[in-house]
């Protein structure tokens, strides 16, 4: 968990803060969970097999799909191969590269991909008895990175970004390379784990047609600056849930599944997509100047200003489709 949040600007220290407590009597759980894919899914898996009407089945990829007006099928690979499995409803929650949306809905996936290549690496390093939050947004054109702890034992997951056309193999001696403008101070560190990646911004044409729905990565995909990625694929998850029981046990029509693709395509487009673009631009593009000191003082004013810092906070709040 933590409570608190911080910007540090790279080139001067400065550290600002802004407090999760300021939550306290708005809403129930006034903190943040740093808590990993990997993890997540453990536990959602562990209750899904506790339900005496669930299978989980792993490694068993649809690889062909028929749709009737009243019901779907699928036939599986892998492991499952040849199996076919019927139900009313499909949903594609298979990811960036989902099969669903590609061969099943026939859907583009328009969009951008960021030029830059990003390197996420699992560090242990004592960020806390340097006063970092934990989570700390260090700006920088040069430095910048997303510094988080992701554990009990000092691992922090720090990323940073570079030139793509620096060859893949270089990577781990350039985190050495990079580590020593990035990190504060000359104390060692040890990097566990790294992974380049590429970021993106991208949706579906549409997430609903007939009986086949797409959430989470396979309708939407953003740069993870910000957390907004997982959090908006949850925020999927629960508005289609709702909206599934009331047109399954309530008899309410199939209409308000066309009002869930609306909400949450549009949340994506409007809200969620370029709130996480500025939180990009502003972490890793900002060049010296009297934008970036205009926009480190609105940070610093913002953490001094309760009502502003709990506006800002509460942000994903405006993600949340109500069904």
């Amino acid at each position: 968990m933590r409570q608190n949040f911080a910007w540090r600007v790279h080139s001067t220290g400065e550290m600002i803060f802004w407090d999760l407590s300021c939550l306290e009597g708005d809403v129930e759980l006034p903190y943040a969970l740093h808590l990993g894919q990997d993890k997540l899914a453990k536990i959602l898996i562990s209750h899904l097999e506790a339900l005496p009407n669930v299978e989980v089945r792993y490694s068993s990829p649809v690889v062909e799909c028929s749709v009737s007006p009243q019901s779907v099928q699928v036939v599986l690979g892998a492991q499952s191969a040849g199996e076919v499995v019927e139900g009313e409803w499909l949903i594609g929650a298979d990811g960036a590269n989902s099969f669903v949306r590609r061969e099943v809905m026939k859907q583009n996936f328009f969009g951008i991909t960021w030029p830059q290549r990003y390197v996420a690496t699992n560090t242990k390093f004592d960020f806390d008895s340097l006063g970092f939050g934990k989570t700390t947004m260090q700006v920088d054109d040069v430095y910048g990175s997303v510094i988080c702890n992701i554990d009990s034992d000092s691992l922090w997951r720090v990323t940073f970004m570079e030139d793509p056309n620096l060859p893949v193999d270089g990577i781990r001696g350039r985190i050495d390379q990079m580590f020593k403008g990035l990190l504060p101070t000359d104390d060692p560190y040890e990097v566990v784990a790294f992974s380049p990646y590429r970021m993106h911004q991208r949706v579906a044409d549409t997430m609903r047609r007939g009986r086949v729905i797409l959430i989470g990565d396979a309708a939407h995909v953003t740069n993870p600056t910000g957390g907004l990625g997982l959090t908006g694929g949850m925020f999927d998850a629960f508005a289609l849930t709702s909206a599934l029981n009331q047109v399954i046990h309530d008899g309410r029509s199939e209409d308000i599944l066309d009002v869930f693709e609306a909400d949450r395509r549009r949340k994506f487009i409007e809200l969620v997509s370029p709130r996480a673009s500025d939180n990009l631009r502003n972490l890793y593009h900002q060049k010296p100047g009297e934008a970036k000191d205009d926009w480190v003082k609105n940070t610093r004013d913002i953490s001094k200003d309760i009502d502003r810092m709990r506006e800002a906070l509460r942000f994903p709040e405006v993600m949340e489709t109500l069904i």
